[in-house]
């Protein structure tokens, strides 16, 4: 007996669906064909992509190949993205996570705003030719612009890689720009220079005279002493607590910043009697706030105390115009710090008073005095030896 199949195989028109996610298949009596949609990622976006066919296996093979498609970036579209709005997404995201305190989202900013000759352009856009000319045009600023800029474009880059936008860091091709301004290092006052300057500050109605002082003897930044309250004062133990600083922010805003410039700037400064004296002439009877405000109760930026600062040396003439070298706000600190070291301190301790992060930046920075210190501990070794008969010839 033969049994035969009296069962139609012609495709049924009812939906036959595709694995999860890859959309359905159906037959469209208007087209008299069958229709098949899928919901692919384009562009981080998901979008509907739709594929007809004579039968339901041309549907699906279509819907397959259109799947292998997308996932090689065949229906990409140009990412158009510019430099600016990657950047600005990426410091605020660093700020929003706590990766970057205020000041440092503020000199981030600063420094993209200052890039405008490139910033509108889409990184896909940027070449390493584009970035050269950027910093070929750039290359009178300052050395610590240029290399804040290029810092931030290398960033910026790699987010960038990260997102697809772009397939490489070009910034990783090109060489730190070396700016053509003379790099004159800021030297520290002579013992001369000092007590000059101490004696006018003292005996003159100077503005700001007292931070000038504090920083003079103690080689704090003048932002950590604008901050200081008077609760950070601690006449039982003796001590300074550097915990704040005053900030300039976007558009010139001034502000306390509850951080120092590095972490090791948080740091505990110990004082001695006339340190004392002279602090508590400053707090006055004051019970709390500001030590150091202004006379309408603000705050005091380093750019007032630099302006009388730099209008005492000339007008008092300071300055031995024979020694070589910058001098500016910063020399008072630089001033202690010589001291400290021509009075024998080790460069350890000396790291912890000016709240360097690393034990190098102290002995790069004054190299030239722990050199000169060293050779003339030196020769009263030589001599010692020599005094007891000890000689190599």
């Amino acid at each position: 007996m033969v049994f035969i199949n009296t069962k139609s195989t012609k495709p049924k028109s009812k939906c036959n669906k595709l694995d999860y996610g890859d959309g359905s298949v159906y037959y469209v009596k208007s087209r008299k064909c069958f229709a098949g949609q899928i919901t692919l990622e384009i562009n981080g976006e998901k979008k509907r992509k739709t594929a007809y066919g004579k039968t339901e296996r041309i549907v699906k093979n279509k819907l397959l190949e259109y799947r292998i498609q997308a996932k090689a970036g065949f229906f990409d579209e140009p990412d158009n993205t510019t430099v600016y709005e990657l950047a600005e997404k990426m410091i605020e995201e660093q700020f929003s996570l706590n990766e970057i305190k205020q000041t440092s989202y503020d000199r981030k900013n600063e420094t993209l705003k200052s890039m405008s000759p490139i910033y509108d352009l889409a990184m896909r856009e940027i070449t390493e030719d584009v970035i050269k000319h950027f910093f070929i045009s750039k290359i009178s600023y300052s050395q610590s612009y240029l290399d804040k800029a290029y810092q931030l474009l290398k960033s910026v880059f790699n987010e960038a890689v990260r997102k697809k936008i772009v397939t490489e860091n070009i910034m990783l091709n090109i060489r730190k720009p070396k700016s053509k301004q003379e790099l004159v290092k800021v030297r520290a006052l002579t013992v001369d220079e000092q007590k000059k300057l101490i004696d006018v500050l003292k005996s003159e109605d100077i503005r700001y005279s007292k931070q000038m002082l504090l920083s003079m003897f103690t080689g704090m930044r003048m932002g950590e002493i604008n901050a200081l309250e008077v609760g950070d004062i601690n006449f039982n133990d003796r001590t300074i607590r550097v915990c704040k600083t005053v900030s300039r922010g976007l558009n010139g805003k001034t502000y306390i910043s509850n951080s120092t410039k590095t972490k090791a700037g948080m740091r505990t400064i110990y004082f001695n009697d006339d340190m004392a004296d002279f602090l508590k002439q400053c707090i006055g009877d004051k019970k709390d706030g500001l030590i150091f405000a202004s006379s309408v109760d603000k705050l005091v930026t380093t750019n007032q105390v630099n302006y009388q600062y730099a209008n005492t040396l000339k007008k008092y003439d300071i300055l031995d115009k024979s020694v070589y070298g910058k001098v500016d706000l910063h020399s008072l600190r630089h001033t202690y710090a010589t001291r400290c070291i021509e009075s024998g301190m080790p460069a350890k301790v000396l790291q912890n008073l000016l709240g360097h992060t690393d034990i190098r930046i102290t002995l790069d920075t004054y190299c030239d005095v722990f050199q000169k210190y060293s050779m003339e501990n030196l020769a009263v070794a030589d001599s010692y030896m020599k005094s007891n008969n000890i000689a190599i010839v």
